[in-house]
């Protein structure tokens, strides 16, 4: 079940950290894959217009989504940033939010409160 939060800014180290998770579990998995193929000769790799292949594109594979992710994550993760601070200056965010701890989500939906009353 999800809970609706509304709030008026999110932190930008939590948008970051989002963005980022979310771009190196695809870049890492999908470069791996590449430097699989260099492996058995293709050129998938390339490193300053040079194709890695073989050993040394399987090992610099995972390297290069990480360092594709890590780009990525300041371009896109600043320029989300800066439009949600826009945004947040007329209306509040709404998030939808699911909980993976029982107790978590009984503090925002304040049913902690009254289960204590009750006991």
């Amino acid at each position: 079940m999800f809970t609706k939060i509304k709030t008026q800014r999110i932190a930008t180290g939590s948008l970051f950290k989002l963005i980022g998770l979310g771009l190196t579990c695809t870049f890492v998995p999908l470069t791996t894959i590449m430097g699989m193929l260099s492996l058995f000769g293709a050129q998938t790799i390339q490193w300053h217009g040079q194709a890695l292949t073989g050993i040394s594109g399987l090992l610099s594979s995972p390297l290069t989504g990480l360092l594709l992710a890590g780009i990525f994550t300041l371009l896109i993760g600043g320029c989300t940033a800066l439009g949600l601070w826009l945004y947040s200056l007329f209306r509040p965010i709404t998030v939808l939010a699911k909980f993976s701890d029982v107790s978590a989500s009984a503090v925002w939906t304040g049913e902690a409160s009254i289960a204590r009353m009750q006991t």
